[in-house]
């Protein structure tokens, strides 16, 4: 199958106060565009289909009453995979569908899946198609594997699957603009943790141009929890408005395992969509700088074999940041043998080539003694 051509951190705390207080309690957009369920809504590219500017990513969701109360707030498109908190999350999700059969209808569902395990997912959540099909595919050997597409027509002839989308977390820009080359897929669930990288928003636009649909994932803050400062919620709320206007998403994947959670999430779509403060985005970003892994590939570039780095930084966030054990020990037990044995002088390398400077060492040291 061949390609076809692709066409001041805050600089005192009285601003960062003043920014809160603007944000707290006050609508601040005009609701004079697409809505679903009476909640903003964007087109997904070329799939045509109208989700909600806010999707439900079911990495957290333990329980069926869960995700229909996100469906009942009026939320649409909702995110799962097979191995998201150790298999609970599909669970959770398949008891759903299961004791109210109405809700499935009333969702467009989306499945980190490659399409040759599409059956069994189908067993799992209890129902018989998936609306968008997520194969993940992080890397380019990946994302060219013309199986993919070739499995996935067979699928969607059976009525199995809908659309074809892809998940991708490593080198993000490159990783982008091969899927637009490609014109196999019609929407992506791609990390936006590399956003203050010119080329990668460059790519992401050129994407939205090419017609596929973007709903993102690693744009904000850790997890949701019921201790966030204001601050906390008018960064996300910032962030979101972002990756929505001036970054080109269609729809933010956020995780939402909670009651409280999904109240948050609504409530921004309802009344605090528009609100900006670069200030606090600023703030957030150079917090990445020596933390979080931007995901963007320079690992593999300054040492092949060390191209899991960002993969084991990532298992390690899960477990550290998002209290995601049993899930990111299963992640990181089913990475090559040899990805857990890379050399001090490889990581010494992808030390020196992190474009935030991350002590990678370190870093991969008590990923191993935390997860190994």
């Amino acid at each position: 199958m061949k390609a076809i051509s692709r066409r001041e951190f805050i600089r005192t705390a009285a601003a960062a106060t003043a920014v809160v207080s603007a944000y707290s309690g006050e609508k601040l957009r005009a609701d004079d565009e697409l809505t679903v369920n009476g909640l903003p809504a964007s087109v997904l590219g070329r799939t045509g289909l109208k989700v909600t500017k806010i999707s439900l990513g079911g990495v957290l969701v333990t329980e069926p009453s869960v995700l229909a109360k996100a469906v009942d707030s009026g939320i649409n498109l909702v995110h799962i995979a097979a191995n998201y908190s150790g298999g609970r999350s599909i669970e959770a999700f398949g008891k759903a569908f299961k004791q109210d059969k109405g809700l499935r209808k009333k969702l467009i569902l989306t499945v980190k899946s490659r399409p040759k395990d599409v059956e069994k997912n189908l067993a799992l959540l209890n129902t018989d198609y998936i609306d968008i099909l997520v194969p993940p595919l992080g890397g380019m050997k990946d994302i060219e594997d013309e199986s993919i597409p070739e499995d996935f027509e067979k699928v969607k002839k059976a009525g199995k699957a809908g659309f074809l989308a892809w998940a991708g977390h490593k080198n993000t820009t490159e990783v982008f603009r091969r899927g637009i080359e490609l014109g196999w897929f019609d929407a992506t669930l791609m990390s936006y943790a590399n956003i203050t990288d010119p080329e990668f928003l460059q790519a992401v636009k050129e994407a939205k141009e090419a017609g596929i649909g973007i709903f993102t994932m690693k744009g904000l803050p850790k997890r949701f929890s019921q201790d966030l400062t204001a601050e906390d919620k008018a960064t996300i709320t910032s962030l979101c408005g972002s990756m929505l206007g001036r970054q080109y998403a269609d729809s933010v994947c956020a995780s939402m395992g909670n009651f409280q959670a999904i109240e948050f999430f609504n409530d921004m779509m309802r009344t605090k969509l528009g609100y900006y403060s670069p200030e606090l985005e600023q703030k957030y970003w150079d917090c990445q700088q020596g933390s979080y892994c931007a995901m963007c590939g320079a690992c593999g570039k300054a040492s092949p074999d060390a191209h899991v780095v960002p993969d084991i930084i990532r298992y390690r966030m899960y477990s550290r940041d998002y209290g995601m054990h049993d899930y990111a020990r299963g992640c990181y037990s089913r990475l090559e043998r040899n990805a857990t044995q890379l050399s001090q002088s490889q990581l010494e390398l992808c030390e020196a080539a992190c474009t935030r400077g991350l002590p990678i060492r370190k870093m991969v040291d008590e990923a191993h003694r935390m997860l190994g």
